[in-house]
């Protein structure tokens, strides 16, 4: 089993009209003997559990949603985290110091929407929406010689709502960004899971 000790230290401010809120907080994370998962070398295929001696974390996380004026909310987020071994010999390397694998550094995220209300009897409202996500870098070994960078994803919505239904045109990653969101290697061969590409969709919802 692995043990830790979590320390947090935070805050949280908003104005009497809820129309400004903010958090943040602090953190640091003393972990023994945290779990790992490894893969074999060599022509042998799946994954093992192996133990890290030592790891600290530390970092830490804001956000923040205004609304400027009415319908209108704009919402930002970001967190960083720096997790790295004290203590891990595998038995051929000593990766102290090395970053944890799988462990973005820098996470963050932006949104605004903008509510049109429409007094009609079959349309209520239609929603404006805009985001951005960014997350990186992300090491995929304890070497640190494999690493996915800083990547920004794009999306923008238009939802039209009535009593019964919602119906929402939507498009994601709108810069069409090639990044990872997984890695290893098997059989002496490395394997990547690419995230998804540019995508359109339409999407309905009808309540009976």
């Amino acid at each position: 089993p692995e043990y830790s000790w979590n320390y947090e230290v935070g805050a949280h401010s908003a104005t009497a009209d809820g129309r400004f809120v903010a958090e943040a907080a602090l953190f640091y994370i003393d972990c023994r003997d945290q779990q790992l998962t490894v893969f074999p070398e060599g022509q042998t295929t799946g994954r093992m559990m192996t133990n890290a001696g030592k790891t600290r974390s530390f970092g830490g996380e804001m956000s923040a949603r205004v609304s400027p004026f009415k319908n209108f909310d704009v919402s930002l987020s970001y967190g960083y985290t720096n997790a790295r071994f004290v203590e891990f010999r595998s038995g051929k390397s000593d990766y102290a110091g090395q970053y944890v694998p799988y462990a973005p550094q820098h996470t963050s995220a932006a949104r605004a929407t903008y509510e049109i209300a429409i007094p009609t009897r079959w349309l209520e409202r239609i929603t404006l929406g805009v985001g951005y996500k960014g997350v990186g870098p992300i090491y995929w070994n304890e070497e640190n010689s494999l690493k996915q960078n800083y990547y920004s994803l794009l999306d923008a919505s238009v939802r039209l709502a009535g009593p019964h239904y919602s119906v929402e045109v939507w498009g994601r990653n709108l810069t069409g960004a090639k990044y990872a969101v997984f890695h290893f290697e098997s059989i002496s061969h490395p394997f990547l899971q690419m995230g998804r590409p540019r995508m359109f969709g339409v999407t309905l919802n009808i309540n009976l």
